[in-house]
Order: structure tokens, then sequence, then C-alpha cells
């Protein structure tokens, strides 16, 4: 009986593993900050840390590029250019159910989103203000309905002081459960390795 105990912990524990949320914190004020936080871990995506620079080997490079676009180029004549337009719909349509099926699961805890328009003059500063207000409003609420948001609002105002400068103020909270996203890859990647399957035949 002690086996099955141990079982069942193992599973209850990768049960709870599944329901830990990925949370997503992201900030722009004159810097942009990202964070990702799985479970206790925090990872800092953005800004990078620097890397350490590696020696690279021109030649072997130049020779490797070469031979990779003999490939490609001989692999479109072999299939033709209606295989790869259709390769191409497959993939985008691959792609857009992913993401829609991805969107639908994230809870969006946060997301404020401030904009000052300035221009070189007031009628530059109108423009400005027309051009951002066409562009963002209809953006915002395409991913506001896209996604279950909980708390959101966009502002943007002109600003017709002298010397004024543009400014963005943004804050998101964002997450997904572990689960959710383990069930899209399995959903996802099979339809993948079947478009891969069809890419090697």
């Amino acid at each position: 009986m002690l086996w099955l105990y141990i079982l069942l912990g193992i599973l209850l524990v990768l049960f709870l593993l599944l329901l830990m949320p990925v949370k997503l914190k992201a900030t722009y004020n004159e810097d942009f900050r990202c964070v990702l936080k799985i479970g206790f871990v925090k990872f800092s995506l953005y800004p990078p840390k620097p890397k350490k620079k590696k020696k690279k080997k021109l030649k072997k490079a130049d020779e490797e590029q070469k031979s990779e676009e003999t490939k490609k180029e001989s692999f479109i004549k072999e299939k033709g250019i209606s295989w790869l337009i259709d390769l191409i719909k497959k993939i985008a349509d691959l792609a857009v159910g992913a993401l829609k099926d991805f969107f639908r699961h994230i809870i969006v805890k946060k997301l404020l989103l401030s904009i000052s328009i300035a221009g070189s003059d007031a009628a530059d500063t109108a423009v400005k203000y027309g051009y951002c207000c066409s562009a963002v409003y209809p953006a915002f609420g395409i991913i506001v309905g896209a996604v279950k948001c909980k708390k959101y609002g966009v502002d943007i105002s002109p600003n017709f002081e002298e010397k004024a400068k543009s400014a963005v103020d943004m804050e998101l909270e964002a997450r997904i459960k572990i689960l959710w996203l383990l069930a899209l890859v399995i959903k996802h990647g099979i339809k993948g390795l079947k478009l891969l399957i069809d890419l090697k035949n």
C-alpha cells in the first residue's frame, strides 16, 4: 500500500504544479521592464542580461550559409511554388488557432495605458493626436475583447504646451495556468507534428 500512497502523493504534487500560474508583469515609463514569474521563480525578460561575446568562425559560417541557401533553392524547385503557398497557409492557420486558444485562457489583472501626445506646434499635435487615437483605441479594444480583463483603461491626451514631449505610461499584469499551457502545447503540438511529417514527405 505504501507505493500507492507515494504514487498518489506524486500525482497530487504534479497536479498542484500544473495549477500554478505563469505571471507576466510589464511596465513602461521611459524604460521598459518585463518580468516572468513561474511559481516562486522570477525571470527578467527585459532588460536582458549581458551575454558573453563568442568568437565566430567566419569562414565556416559562410560555407554553412551558402549550403543552406542552395538546399532551400533546390527544395522549392523540387516541390513547386504552389506547395510553398499551401505550406504557408497551413502554418498561418496553425498560428492563428494557437493564438486564439492562448489568448482565450489569459487573465489580465491589470492593463493600463496612458499616452500624452506633443508635436512641434498645435497643428502637428492635433494631427498626431488624431492618428494615435485612430490606431490605439481600436487595437486596445481588440486586445481587451480577446482576453479576460479585470481592470483596464486607456487615456490619450494632447499636450499643447511649448517644448512639451510625448510620453507613454503603461502597466500590464497577466497570468495563465501551466495546465492550460500544457494543454495548448499538446493540442497544437500534434498539429505541428503532422505538418512536419507532411513537410518531410
